[in-house]
């Protein structure tokens, strides 16, 4: 093998000279066999050579580049190289926080979740060194990845969706048009390295595509401000939730990742010692046994026959697993900031049963974040807009707009046209939903409620508590209140059995739905059983089912509080390191500052 890989090396020196990119490819090759073979002084050599050239050749966010940078921090860390290693796995970490700011904006929703899949193992192995630092620095430097990405996935399409829903504005089309081509050329770029074009001077063409990116984000901005306030948040520092955080008050933002061949769990705890952060990290020595309590406890505030006594000792035993660890650091603190991940996202906290034998919401005031970002106050003012009540819909109704449109369907359906049908619509075919009744008084009461402080609210029930209602919002409501069924679908799931718990007479026959999680999450509103089995073929915009992608593009900026009584509103698919899938983060990405949600079947 090293024979072969000198061959290489010296066939493409001599050819394409000792700077060509594939001269620099074979220059890590024989240094990455080295490394491999333990010949460690021998791989150091070829290794930093490579990266000086990857560096001023390809650019710092070439593939090869990062490759180079990889190998040679797992080199640091054979060689026990402790701050060797962590220096260099930090800026891969910044780098590559960069290269996906370049590449997710220009890819589907799919690619997206390859590209973060894909660079998940160097982030792990960044994050299987902070346990080695002192404590301080570990907490620090564990805040600082979740602060970048944690998350990110779901942040990005919600920007996209801004900006295609800019682009339907005449006035904005041109320029939004101009960012989406320039974001193209960047990602093009940075993934192919030097071009017969750009030979010479390839580094300068992308600094010159990423200043036109840079001015032409901020004419968008500028130019939708005079319409509706832009998304996209300037970023935040640890410094900014250092001052956010309450002088007493405590953040634990939980990371899952993986090394060893094993799952593991770390939290970064941030507390305040006067004004100044004080930052550590505890490292959890039995994840599989956390996730099992969590379970077991979840299992059983769901049976119906379990004894007070064994419940209450599952809610202390998760409680144990979770928060003795923590209990130092925590102290005596009253609000308590918590960022989950993993199974953590849908642990019933509040519940949890203390040592004192006390719910934990009787000790602990908890806000459960999605992000460490959601501590920083938003910048844009408090949503001024009415109440807005949708409750209670007749999922019956036969919608006159969409009337024609299924009845011509109904005429001319083929096997060829069911073909070419979106993958997620299939999955709601047969969707069959029973009254809510109890949903249209909720309403009718919060609506008392609201005139006994002389609020100006709007309330849609029955025929009028259509999806469109939410998709035409002009001036976001300050709050939001959503009684109706929800729905998750998971990737294999039908639903059938947890439809049938509700619905015990009916038959439904639910193919598995497309592979995106946004899409399986959903809301019923009026008219979704007439038009259940045309999903797909005719418009989305009122069709009786919001998904989660489509919450995405709502206008609720400033919303104080959206409220979404139904099932199981808080679940969806959890995806490490980003949090849920699902409706309770799409309410939020689309500017709602707390969202009230349910685990459970309401």
């Amino acid at each position: 093998a090293e024979s072969l890989f000198r061959q290489a090396l010296e066939k493409r020196t001599n050819t394409l000279g000792p700077e060509h990119m594939d001269t620099l490819r074979s220059t890590h090759d024989l240094g990455a066999f080295y490394r491999e073979r333990k010949r460690f002084d021998e791989a150091a050599a070829l290794l930093e050579r490579a990266l000086m050239l990857d560096e001023k050749r390809l650019g710092p966010q070439h593939p090869y580049t990062f490759e180079t940078l990889n190998t040679l921090a797992t080199l640091k860390e054979d060689r026990n190289d402790r701050d060797g290693a962590v220096r260099l796995r930090e800026i891969i970490f910044t780098r590559r926080s960069a290269f996906l700011d370049r590449m997710l904006w220009v890819t589907g929703e799919n690619a997206r979740e390859g590209y973060i899949r894909l660079h998940t193992p160097e982030l792990h192995a960044y994050l299987a060194l902070l346990p080695k630092l002192p404590p301080a620095v570990g907490g620090e430097k564990a805040l600082q990845v979740s602060l970048e990405r944690k998350g990110l996935l779901l942040r990005i399409a919600s920007e996209v969706q801004q900006v295609v829903r800019l682009a339907r504005d005449p006035a904005l089309k041109q320029v939004s048009d101009d960012l989406t081509r320039a974001r193209k050329d960047l990602a093009v770029l940075t993934l192919a390295g030097p071009t017969p074009e750009t030979q010479g001077r390839h580094l300068d063409v992308i600094h010159e595509i990423e200043e036109r990116i840079t001015t032409l984000e901020g004419t968008l901005d500028r130019q939708a401000t005079a319409s509706a306030p832009p998304r996209r948040a300037a970023p935040v520092t640890l410094s900014d939730i250092a001052a956010a955080l309450q002088a007493k008050a405590v953040l634990i933002d939980f990371y899952s990742y993986r090394a060893d061949g094993e799952q593991k769990l770390l939290a970064a705890v941030m507390t305040k010692k006067g004004k100044k952060p004080v930052y550590t990290l505890i490292a959890y020595a039995d994840l599989a046994g956390i996730e099992a309590a969590i379970k077991q406890y979840r299992d059983g505030i769901q049976d119906e026959d379990i004894e007070e006594g064994d419940l209450r000792a599952d809610g202390q035993a998760a409680y144990t697993r979770i928060f003795d660890p923590l209990r130092t650091v925590i102290g005596t603190a009253k609000e308590v900031y918590i960022v989950p991940d993993g199974l953590l996202n849908i642990t019933p906290f509040n519940a949890l049963i203390t040592e004192k034998g006390h719910y934990l919401i009787e000790d602990r005031d908890l806000h459960i974040l999605s992000s460490v970002r959601d501590l920083v106050a938003s910048a844009l003012p408090p949503a001024k807009g009415s109440y807005l009540i949708n409750a209670g819909p007749n999922y019956d109704l036969r919608n006159t707009d969409v009337k024609t449109v299924i009845e011509t369907l109904e005429r001319r359906r083929s096997v060829e046209l069911e073909q070419r049908l979106r993958a997620f619509s299939s999955g709601m075919r047969g969707l069959k939903f029973s009254p809510l009744p109890g949903a249209e008084k909720e309403g009718q009461l919060i609506v008392e409620r609201i005139k006994e402080n002389k609020k100006s609210y709007k309330i849609y029930s029955t025929d009028a508590a259509e999806e469109e209602i939410l998709k035409t919002i002009a001036t976001p409501p300050e709050v939001l209140h959503i009684a109706t069924h929800g729905f998750f679908l998971k990737a294999d799931d039908s639903l059938r059995k947890r439809l049938l718990k509700m619905q015990r007479s009916s038959e439904i026959q639910v193919p598995p739905p497309g592979d995106n999680p946004l899409l399986r999450a959903g809301l019923a509103f009026a008219g979704i059983n007439t038009n259940a089995q045309f999903l797909g073929e005719i418009d989305t915009e009122n069709d009786g089912v919001l998904t989660a992608l489509e919450v995405l593009g709502l206008n609720l900026e400033g919303t104080k509080l959206a409220v979404l009584s139904a099932c199981e509103t808080g679940l969806g698919e959890i995806h490490e390191g980003e949090g849920v899938y699902g409706l309770q983060r799409a309410f939020q990405e689309a500017g709602a500052r707390s969202v009230i949600n349910s685990l459970w079947e309401v």
